[in-house]
């Protein structure tokens, strides 16, 4: 992809930003809107990461994704009009989460879209993209395999009644390097309980399980693995910081265990097959004042969950 001038037809500009999971919500709810209004979709890799505290940038390159690609100078062409528009649905949409607990926003599912426009929304639910599910399916496929893996664990994985459990601790880690921080300063983390409540219900219909366990926090991964032990199911953890090579991996269990997390809830989405069991916390973000049901699609199974804090120890 190269950068372009700016344009003077309609066409939707999609100003990504945060973490893998986020850039896949806003990606394929920005796709599909583009589909219904036959219109490109263009992406604005750079503006959406400058001052970015984790040092977080565009990672979709990785996948067979191939729209058009603006420079950041491109996207301020877009007149005012387009700015205060992009500002306008971020925060409706910060809004609708925060009072209704609504991630689905009709309004921007129902755009008509006449002229350049910006989207700035993480648009995290699968109401906003079910209907191009496979034509996703396909955009979203590894270009190639990531570099580095390990074929032993790619064949444990595949042979085993596997079982993705990802365990999110850290909000991100700062660029001039200073300690990591803790989610449950912001978003709270899922506690044991949850975990092996999950287990014990995934158990219940496949049997006997291969749990892999995928963390940003490997220590505490290895430190509390044993915990994981319920139903006499196999426990091994991923020693792979990588999030490409995690993500990866994650993708070709069998069934999901995921956290409170766009980057759990999408190798959830992506991998799998019919038959597969995801389970959800009922609790996805602490303060929500109910359970945010349009971010999941049906079938997904909600497990008992409590947002811990960091004085729970977790």
């Amino acid at each position: 992809m190269t950068p372009v001038h700016c344009p003077v037809d309609p066409v939707l500009v999609l100003r990504l930003r945060g973490g893998l999971g986020n850039q896949l919500f806003e990606y394929a709810a920005g796709r599909a809107l583009a589909l219904r209004n036959h219109i490109p979709v263009w992406l604005d890799t750079t503006s959406g990461f400058r001052g970015d505290p984790y040092g977080r940038s565009y990672e979709l390159g990785a996948f067979k994704v191939n729209p058009g690609r603006i420079a950041p100078e491109s996207g301020l062409g877009l007149g005012l009009r387009a700015e205060l528009f992009r500002r306008f649905i971020e925060r409706r949409e910060l809004w609708r989460m925060q009072v209704f607990g609504r991630y689905f926003d009709p309004a921007i599912y129902n755009l008509r879209i006449t002229r350049p426009t910006v989207i700035n929304a993480y648009c995290q639910s699968p109401r906003y993209f079910c209907e191009i599910e496979e034509h996703l399916r396909r955009e979203l496929e590894f270009k190639t395999t990531p570099l580095g893996l390990s074929d032993v664990t790619v064949g444990d994985i595949k042979r085993a009644n596997s079982v993705c459990l990802h365990v999110r601790r850290l909000h991100g880690k700062e660029v001039d390097g200073s300690r990591p921080q803790s989610v449950a300063d912001y978003y709270g983390t899922c506690e044991i309980a949850y975990y092996c409540q999950a287990i014990r219900e995934v158990a219940a219909v496949h049997g006997r399980l291969g749990i892999f366990v995928f963390s940003d926090d490997i220590r505490w991964a290895h430190q509390n693995a044993g915990a994981f032990e319920v139903e006499a199911c196999s426990v091994k953890v991923i020693d792979d910081a990588d999030p490409l090579r995690s993500f990866y991996l994650m993708r070709l269990c069998k069934h999901f265990i995921i956290a409170n997390s766009a980057f759990s809830w999408w190798a959830a989405w992506l991998g799998g097959g019919s038959m597969k069991t995801v389970c959800v916390p009922s609790v996805w973000n602490r303060g929500e004042r109910r359970f945010p049901s349009d971010l999941f699609p049906p079938g997904w199974r909600v497990a008992p969950a409590a947002a811990t804090t960091p004085a729970n120890g977790f």
